[in-house]
């Protein structure tokens, strides 16, 4: 409306014009709007947009009649798990009924108790998303981890583990969740739980994949309420000038309606001031002359001749992802998991409140008295005094005790609701009679996860299909590069630039700078295979987990990083790199260091304790050498831990980029032969064993003959110029140039 307000100012010089002048003018400017928009159209047109208008009420129709039913129970379950159990429909009125003055009342949520504990025996696994490349070439599996992170970071962005429970809740009340997964206008996929009274699904439909080509629907409509000042300021619709008032209506479900009075203490009409339109947006497949379809959108409102938003998108699938609750053959709705439930809880409820009010009249008592006795109760500071006429009888009444019946009965209810909702004591929080130990408890949890296993497979089949969904979208609509930040083992960062495979210029490139950063480049493609497991290969409680895991571990059918990552444990990278330093520093801690050897050095030290000296003099600023048969491993390791100090570490930096240039030297340097060596092998006659100090005998002459003459390879034997590409080596050996290698962290 910001236009319309533009046209509408006024001088200070005039008078202020009346309401009825204002909505004559904006009558007036409508008006216009209208002729604007309809000038360029002729009949036919104007025809084809009455009947898609059409469509849209009948779709919406079909689909409300014959989900009549559903809404009605959905209503009654939702008002039930919400604490109303003893509400009641009066259709005469057209009202619900929540409390009557006839007797006690004990309402005993289970229900909602029960509900809570399978939901979160389902979800108390985490489940994730994992991505599979359909082709096993090296940048296809690359690309596929990268999608895994990203999935990952959707996950952690859009709250999955709150919407997942959302979308659990609804499953297991109305028998199907929905979620809708769009992208907004920042290219952030954007996942919100849809409540099932608000969209409408083709009632032929009859599996929970909507977008299924052949048995999903063919149509979807949703419904939701907007304020007409923001429909007429949306680029997205035309025609508003159809829309001059409001309906202020929450919902269009009737029962929902009936609900949101009670539970949100909405009254049948909003505030004037809060004027706002329910707006009727239809998806459906408009097939084309190939055969193909595409999904054409249409919204209209109440009161419209032509819809206000008439888009056919290249879209093949709907926004929307359907979970059921439970299997039903040939159906999208089931009967859900609490329609079995609630009676049993009714009985509880109607069981314990006759116990309650049996034991509120054993404690008053019950009494029998004359007619005009004068009976009175006097209460002071002598007690309790009850006062009567003289002569007349007051008599206490005989109170039989509470027969067992009641409790019993209350017991076998309660082990039917177990058995019904799949969730017992050790679900519940509560240790079962007898059983104590760690072993025990993980089977019980095992055997009430084998009830959840329905609702487990669905989950997996909805989080696969959200998975693919998420993908699709990156990949159609991430045409420029998008920064993606994640949190890898030990809660170290990692970054990496995505794109989506739409972006052709830059679907080559494997690198991309970003500021002072180099950063991997992740081609998002919509054809891998996602996975979804939700369940776990170990056990269902914390310590038999975690005794499993040792047990794996120990016969060496998991590694150390597996193990670390499932006992929860922090800076796993850390903790993995400093084992394996410990683990080489003991392997090679008696064997002497073979450049003192050379030097002569008459006192016997390990690389290690060289290294450490290294350290204390790199300290103080002071360079040191780096050997050619030094052990650049037992080196490597001692001088990282000064590597981040921030006065001397870029010497040591420097250093140790020494000994990382002189080891991939003499691991690509040609081999050489020693004299007086013989056969293919190589092998000295007799079969001499290498030299001291761990490198092969061509390794151990190379040294040798550089350290004795400080000689060149001869070009011949020294294919693509292979020397060491340090800075400073000992005995005159020259620099090839090109800098320094990263160092490996």
């Amino acid at each position: 409306m910001a236009d319309r307000n533009d046209k509408m100012t006024y001088s200070y010089d005039e008078a202020p014009p009346t309401e009825r002048e204002k909505e004559a003018e904006i009558v007036e400017m409508e008006q216009e709007r209208k002729e604007e928009e309809f000038e360029t159209l002729d009949g036919d047109e104007l025809t084809r947009l009455r009947d898609l208008n059409s469509k849209v009420w009948k779709y919406y129709k079909r689909a409300k009649e014959s989900r009549r039913k559903f809404d009605w129970e959905w209503m009654v379950r939702e008002l039930y798990v919400r604490g109303y159990h003893f509400a009641r429909y009066n259709r005469g009125t057209n009202t619900i009924t929540f409390a009557t003055r006839t007797g006690v009342r004990i309402p005993i949520n289970l229900t909602w108790a029960h509900l809570r504990a399978v939901r979160n025996q389902v979800t108390s696994f985490r489940p994730k998303w994992e991505v599979m490349p359909n082709v096993t070439t090296e940048s296809a599996i690359e690309n596929a981890r990268y999608s895994g992170k990203i999935l990952d970071y959707v996950h952690k962005k859009s709250q999955v583990k709150r919407k997942l429970k959302e979308v659990l809740t609804d499953a297991l009340l109305k028998s199907i969740g929905i979620w809708e997964i769009t992208m907004d206008d920042n290219k952030n996929i954007v996942i919100n739980a849809t409540d099932p009274f608000d969209l409408y699904i083709d009632p032929n439909c009859i599996t929970s994949d909507i977008n299924d080509p052949e048995w999903g629907a063919m149509y979807v409509v949703k419904t939701f309420s907007k304020p007409i000042d923001e429909i007429k300021n949306d680029p997205k619709y035309k025609n508003t000038w159809q829309i001059t008032t409001g309906d202020n209506e929450d919902a269009t479900a009737e029962y929902k309606r009936f609900m949101l009075q009670v539970v949100r203490w909405k009254t049948a009409s909003r505030q004037q001031d809060d004027d706002s339109k329910m707006l009727y947006e239809a998806w459906f497949r408009e097939y084309q002359d190939d055969g193909t379809y595409k999904l054409r959108v249409v919204t209209t409102a109440e009161g419209c001749e032509f819809p206000i938003r008439n888009e056919l998108t290249d879209e093949k699938n709907y926004p929307w992802e359907v979970m059921q609750g439970d299997i039903s053959p040939n159906s999208l709705y089931g009967e859900s998991w609490a329609k079995h439930v609630i009676p049993i809880n009714r009985v509880m409820d109607a069981l314990e409140s006759h116990i309650f009010e049996y034991n509120h009249f054993y404690a008053r008592g019950r009494y029998v008295i004359d007619k005009n006795s004068g009976v009175r109760i006097i209460v002071n500071q002598h007690g309790q005094i009850i006062e009567k006429n003289r002569g007349s009888t007051v008599t206490s009444l005989p109170i039989n005790p509470l027969p067992s019946a009641p409790q019993m009965q209350i017991q076998n209810f309660r082990t039917y609701l177990e058995d019904i909702s799949g969730a017992h004591d050790v679900s519940l929080g509560r240790l079962p009679t007898g059983i104590r130990s760690g072993t025990g408890i993980a089977e019980l949890r095992q055997a009430d996860a084998t009830n959840q296993d329905d609702l487990v497979d669905n989950l997996e089949d909805f989080m696969t299909r959200t998975g693919s969904r998420i993908l699709e979208l990156i990949s159609r609509n991430w045409t420029t590069s998008k920064l993606i930040t994640t949190t890898g083992l030990g809660g170290q960062p990692e970054y990496f630039m995505a794109i989506g495979d739409r972006a052709s210029k830059m679907r080559k490139k494997k690198e991309y700078t970003f500021g002072s950063m180099r950063l991997p480049l992740a081609v998002i493609g919509s054809d891998f295979e996602v996975n979804v497991q939700v369940g776990s290969w170990l056990a269902y409680t914390k310590e038999a987990r975690q005794e499993k895991l040792k047990e794996l571990y120990r016969l060496g059918a998991i590694d150390q990083e597996t193990l670390l990552m499932h006992l929860e444990f922090g800076d796993i990278e850390g903790i993995m790199q400093r084992t394996r330093t410990e683990r080489l520093l003991d392997m090679r801690a008696n064997r002497p260091s073979a450049s003192l050897e050379r030097m002569g050095v008459p006192e016997e030290m390990t690389d290690e304790e060289l290294a450490l000296a290294e350290n204390e003099l790199m300290m103080e600023g002071k360079e040191q050498p780096v050997e050619p048969d030094d052990d650049h491993e037992v080196h490597l390791s001692v001088h990282r831990e000064h590597i981040n100090d921030p006065e001397f570490g870029e010497l040591i930096r420097a250093h140790m980029n020494e000994h990382v240039s002189l080891q991939k030297w003499i691991s690509q340097a040609p081999q050489i032969p020693p004299q007086g060596m013989e056969g293919e092998s190589g092998a000295a006659p007799g079969g001499a064993a290498p030299a001291p100090g761990g490198a092969p005998m061509d390794e151990q002459q190379m040294i040798a003959d550089m350290l004795a003459g400080g000689n060149q390879m001869p070009a011949e034997n020294a294919p693509g110029n292979v020397l060491p590409p340090v800075i400073r080596l000992p005995r005159g050996i020259p620099d090839v140039g090109g800098g320094t290698p990263p160092l490996p962290m």
